[in-house]
């Protein structure tokens, strides 16, 4: 079946033609079948039928799906190629019984970008394969884990980059072309980066792709809105002016197309977790990418359409991060911060670095500090305990290097031999009698009595004591002589022993 009004060589067959199918997916736009046996002349891939939901018919263009399939038809054999194995891209129209486009045959994404959900985490758990889409890069990999979708860790820079890499190349095609893709996020991007295998990246949706002179209404996934483009969208929508919020239909351009890339890129390398997938903030890439990154990315969400990088130019620029982290690590500076300090303050350590995966810290006398490294700065605060210079090492999966900071010098802390300390002043707390309140005890046990201690302060009292128990005391040699009488005393017998009580008694002296 064919259309006049979409060309004559655009191919269109009917809904009922097609055979066995079962679905596989779907969005807020469409719903998506495997097709298990039918055919499309041209490709010999297997096929997934995009229907429109009715709802979304009013921004479904027909003609546009004739016009991108007709394009793909014009490509040679190897942009051809390329394109199939990173795009569904439309290769012919489904109609339904009274002749009406409701939807396009696409190529299907292969095994590798589908999981089998094994927790229930809004991706239907216990309904088959489920596509892995972006949104497990963008939210926190745990959350990946556990519904079964497996992770790319958040310091994988191999993995991500060479997934938004393929991405580049799909859109640079389009923009050669003058196709602006429209509807780009984090669900409209397939990924598969298995161990050991090298990261793949498929992209759904493409029937809402249009051509950029043809200005027709393109849809907006929530949060990814280019500002620009909502300023002169059409229809209601109380959200219209907020970017971060609207689903409102617009009319896109190229430039669009690149805002939503850098959209892409930040939230693919810079995954915040829960609650903060919608960031724009360019500076959340700070140590994550180098300067060069940086500037790219602060150009791309800016609000000068014409500043925006080209996909092109973010392939080649992600494609030296790729090749930066498949070599041996490189390490730039190490830099201590401030370089004279006191013992026990605190320094700061700044490494600047590439390719690296895991940064050592050796410092003398004490355990070495590891962390995991995903990007190109890393800082650590350090109690300075001595002067020297702090050794790094720097690892990957293909090598290791190693560092030295600048020197810092400790300087001890000085500590006093004596502290001058001020004697109290007491005065105000002495008794009517000049002694204190509190040493009444001690009074009574060194006999002075309020009553007849007289003038003179407490020290006199004691003395006065003294000098009378010393006057009673007795002299230190007649101490002495006592100890000593006391002494050979002791060594006498008091007592004869038993033999010799009968020894006196039985002698003959004694008798007589």
């Amino acid at each position: 079946m064919s259309s006049p009004s979409l060309g004559s060589a655009f191919r269109v067959v009917l809904e009922g033609d097609l055979g066995a199918r079962g679905r596989i997916g779907g969005g807020a736009a469409t719903e998506v079948e495997r097709v298990e046996a039918f055919t499309v002349p041209g490709y010999h891939g297997g096929l997934a039928f995009v229907r429109v939901r009715e709802g979304a018919a009013a921004h479904w263009h027909p003609e546009q799906v004739a016009k991108l399939a007709a394009w793909r038809a014009g490509l040679g054999r190897r942009e051809r190629d390329v394109l199939d194995g990173v795009a569904a891209w439309p290769l012919a129209g489904v109609a339904n019984e009274g002749g009406d486009v409701v939807g396009c045959l696409v190529p299907l994404a292969a095994h590798p970008f589908y999981f089998i959900a094994t927790a229930d985490d809004g991706e239907g758990a216990g309904v088959g394969k489920t596509a892995r889409n972006a949104r497990w890069l963008v939210s926190a990999p745990k959350r990946a884990r556990r519904v079964g979708a497996g992770s790319v860790g958040e310091r994988d820079l191999v993995a991500r980059c060479t997934v938004l890499a393929r991405v580049c190349v799909l859109l640079e095609m389009l923009h050669r072309s003058g196709i602006v893709f429209g509807d780009l996020s984090e669900r409209s991007l397939l990924y598969s980066a298995d161990d050991g295998d090298v990261a793949r990246a498929f992209v759904v949706g493409c029937e809402g792709a249009a051509f950029e002179r043809d200005r027709v209404l393109q849809r907006n996934s929530a949060g990814w809105a280019a500002p620009e483009t909502l300023e002169s969208s059409e229809g209601p929508d109380d959200d219209t002016a907020d970017a971060s919020r609207s689903r409102a239909p617009s009319v896109q351009t190229i430039a669009s197309d690149r805002y939503k890339l850098g959209l892409l890129i930040l939230r693919v390398l810079a995954p915040s977790g829960d609650g903060l997938e919608r960031s724009r903030d360019a500076d959340r890439v700070l140590g994550v990418l180098d300067e060069v990154g940086r500037l790219m990315l602060a150009d791309a969400l800016g609000g000068e359409p014409a500043k925006r990088p080209s996909a092109a130019e973010w392939y080649q620029y992600l494609r030296g991060v790729i090749v930066e982290n498949l070599a041996p690590p490189v390490i730039r500076s190490v830099v201590v911060s401030p370089a004279l300090v006191a013992e026990g303050d605190e320094v700061r350590l700044d490494v600047s670095l590439a390719g690296a995966r895991r940064l050592t810290i050796e410092l003398p006398g004490r355990a070495d500090i590891t962390r995991e490294v995903g990007g190109r700065v890393v800082t650590e605060r350090i109690t300075a305990r001595q002067s020297g210079r702090i050794a790094v090492r720097a690892t990957n999966e293909h090598g290791e290097t190693a560092a030295l900071s600048n020197q810092v010098r400790v300087l001890p802390v000085p500590a006093p031999a004596q502290v001058a300390v001020a004697a109290p002043d007491v005065s105000g707390v002495l008794g009517a009698q000049g002694v204190l309140v509190d040493l009444e005890p001690l009074e009574a046990a060194v006999a002075i009595s309020r009553e007849t201690a007289g003038a003179g302060s407490p020290f006199e009292h004691v003395a006065r004591a003294r000098e009378r128990l010393d006057a009673d005391a007795l002299p230190l040699h007649d101490v002495l002589r006592i100890g000593v009488e006391a002494e050979r005393a002791s060594r006498e017998k008091l007592f004869p022993s038993f033999e010799e009580f009968l020894g006196d008694i039985t002698s003959p002296k004694r008798r007589s």
